[in-house]
């Protein structure tokens, strides 16, 4: 228990359904065109703050992760991730969340094909950049202050 109450799992699903939240909006408000190159633009900035976010928190080091897509029906999509982590201890921990279903048809007709042929599309979650980290560091900065 943190010192304002809050668990550490309510903390991570807090911030895993903010962030779900976020990729929800995001996904929905794209054209009927939105391409695998648009997914990994949209999830890519929020992912990386999760990153960031339960590395500072947990005192723990990224090590890898993936964002998935997987075909519900004709009609839906849900995308999700799992992120692992190293503690101090060298343990591997893993933080996951997934979407509600959202609308096929704003994925391109390419996009749409290949999810209902393949029925997951993986895509490998790199560490994030060191601009990435550093303009996140700028912003949490300029928060507290």
């Amino acid at each position: 228990m943190g010192k304002d109450g809050v668990t550490v799992g309510e903390a991570i699903i807090a911030g895993k359904e903010v962030l779900m939240n976020m990729i929800n909006e995001l996904i929905e408000e794209f054209r009927p065109t939105m391409t695998l190159e648009d997914l990994q633009r949209v999830y890519t900035k929020t992912v990386d703050e999760v990153i960031f976010k339960e590395e500072d928190k947990s005192n723990s080091r990224y090590v890898g992760g993936e964002f998935n897509l997987d075909y519900v029906s004709e009609k839906g999509y849900t995308v999700g991730y799992k992120l692992f982590f190293q503690n101090e201890q060298k343990k591997i921990f893993e933080l996951e969340a997934k979407s509600r279903e959202l609308s096929i048809t704003k994925l391109s007709v390419k996009v749409r094909e290949q999810l209902a042929a393949e029925k997951n599309i993986k895509f490998e979650i790199p560490e994030p950049s060191q601009s990435a980290r550093d303009k996140y560091n700028r912003e949490n900065l300029n928060r507290v202050q």
